[in-house]
């Protein structure tokens, strides 16, 4: 794995504390799955905790936009932070491994809104309480001479579905929120997301 790339841990954190530092990760210049051929899945709605080591490192929390996509929001944890990150997330399947896109949202290239980067992960389902993660690293070589389409980029993570390299083999893991941890991301979303008009 190239030395640049960021491990899917790093990876999370960084999307939730600041997006717009995309460019240093191994993002995707397309998005895997079509989001208009997707379904949510009801057993990954609704709030998730990021762990960092044995710690929680931020929220996430996913909320139906629609049968088919995600409206995704990252809540932090360290108090001294109160900016949420917003992105729309969706679900695909490519030779039988489950995929989960999330496209950053106001983060866009010119007035048309057309996203400028998507993070892809190979998901992994331990218990029913667990999200694992594992990010695609968009900059591997064998995206190099690929052209830049949805259809090119999936023909190539298909083909090697397999190849532990086009992977981060540092996952980040999520876990389903208990009760007293809700209450806790209530409390910080409460804090950041404003409703006074």
């Amino acid at each position: 794995m190239k030395a640049n790339s960021r491990s899917a841990t790093g990876a999370l954190l960084m999307l939730l504390i600041a997006p717009v530092i995309v460019g240093l990760l191994a993002c995707m210049p397309v998005p895997i799955g079509n989001p208009e051929r997707s379904r949510i899945d009801p057993a990954i709605t609704g709030v998730w905790a990021f762990m960092e080591e044995d710690e929680i490192g931020g929220y996430y929390a996913f909320e139906p936009f629609d049968k088919r996509t995600w409206l995704l929001t990252g809540i932090p944890v360290d108090e001294s932070d109160n900016e949420a990150t917003l992105y729309k997330a969706w679900v695909t399947k490519l030779a039988g491994q489950w995929f989960m896109t999330w496209e950053p949202k106001a983060i866009f290239d010119g007035e048309d809104f057309d996203p400028e980067v998507w993070f892809v992960f190979k998901l992994k389902r331990p218990d029913d309480n667990t999200l694992d993660l594992h990010m695609v690293n968009g900059e591997h070589e064998l995206f190099k001479e690929v052209e830049e389409t949805r259809r090119a980029y999936e023909r190539v993570i298909k083909k090697n579905i397999d190849n532990d390299e086009l992977f981060d083999a540092d996952f980040a893991r999520m876990v389903r929120l208990t009760p007293e941890q809700r209450e806790h991301f209530e409390d910080r979303a409460a804090d950041i997301i404003s409703f006074d008009l």
